[in-house]
């Protein structure tokens, strides 16, 4: 299982395009051949990940964009990418 803290640094994995599908964001892993939907705010984390990005960061930028408590939103944020990296999606480093 993979262990993550605000101060972790996560950056979307090599072998992937993405399509904006008209509000939907769309994701193909290229070595899987699966595809993976995400909404309007996994669409915004997808997007500051095509760099290397501090977890910390990147609930900042949420936060300050979408009405959320701190604290749910790093709950959130938490779950999404260690499902993100469990698919082959993201790397942490």
């Amino acid at each position: 299982m993979t262990v993550l803290s605000s101060q972790s640094v996560v950056v979307a994995a090599k072998d992937q395009i993405s399509a904006d599908l008209g509000g939907e964001t769309v994701i193909l892993n290229l070595k899987t051949g699966v595809y993976y939907g995400l909404s309007a705010v996994g669409f915004h984390v997808w997007n500051i990940i095509q760099k290397p990005a501090c977890i910390e960061d990147i609930r900042d930028s949420i936060v300050s964009e979408y009405e959320v408590e701190a604290d749910k939103c790093e709950n959130d944020l938490m779950q999404l990418l260690t499902e993100m990296h469990d698919q082959g999606l993201v790397e942490i480093r």
